[in-house]
């Protein structure tokens, strides 16, 4: 079993920013103890996999007790049914069994890879824009990366003012400024103006 420290970890928000699940009913497994909340830099953290366990509680449209949702959750730990070739179903009584779908399997695995790009493309740097979150190696903001795919710009176009920058940093980003909006002092428009400016070259990979 790996280690917590090397399992992949979300935020409550970029939680339900992946899984497309209400806020409320992510806190609400977590009161319950259906999922695990883990604190590291005055964050709540998340396992990737408690992440399909509430996408998946979600879906069943159905109020089922504590003790049930217990038990789907140990299910998932125990054989991890987002894996190609494992079960993918777990029978609650005779009236009741739960499946493991293709789609949730697809939640649980953005997940994984969210938080891998998170870690590889997103910094925050007090010495870098006043420790705005931007794309690792650039001055380029995230919240202006989500700013502009909101107006209607594709990551096609991105891609074009930016070359250097590859797709996937692109989508990270948008992501990441979904789940961590501005808070405090209200925005201001032209705060990224500096970035269409920003052409520094190749950004290195994290290896």
């Amino acid at each position: 079993m790996p280690r917590t420290a090397d399992i992949p970890m979300l935020t409550r928000r970029e939680a339900v920013e992946i899984a497309h699940v209400p806020l409320g009913a992510l806190d609400k497994a977590i009161e319950q103890n259906i999922v695990t909340v883990h604190r590291r830099r005055d964050h709540s953290w998340l396992r990737s996999e408690d992440v399909g366990v509430v996408a998946l509680l979600q879906k069943t449209a159905l109020p089922l007790p504590i003790a049930v949702k217990r038990k789907i959750r140990r299910w998932v730990r125990e054989t991890e049914p987002y894996r190609a070739g494992h079960g993918s179903e777990l029978h609650i009584s005779d009236a009741l069994v739960v499946r493991w779908s293709p789609e949730v399997s697809e939640t649980v695995h953005a997940a994984e890879s969210y938080a891998r790009l998170r870690d590889q493309w997103i910094e925050t740097n007090p010495e870098i824009k006043g420790g705005e979150p931007v794309i690792r190696g650039t001055r380029i903001g995230v919240r202006g990366i989500a700013q502009r795919m909101d107006e209607g710009d594709t990551i096609a176009t991105l891609t074009e003012d930016y070359p250097h920058i590859p797709t996937e940093a692109f989508q990270t980003a948008y992501t990441y400024a979904k789940a961590h909006p501005r808070r405090g002092r209200p925005t201001r428009p032209w705060r990224d103006a500096d970035e269409a400016l920003d052409r520094r070259g190749p950004v290195p990979v994290a290896g």
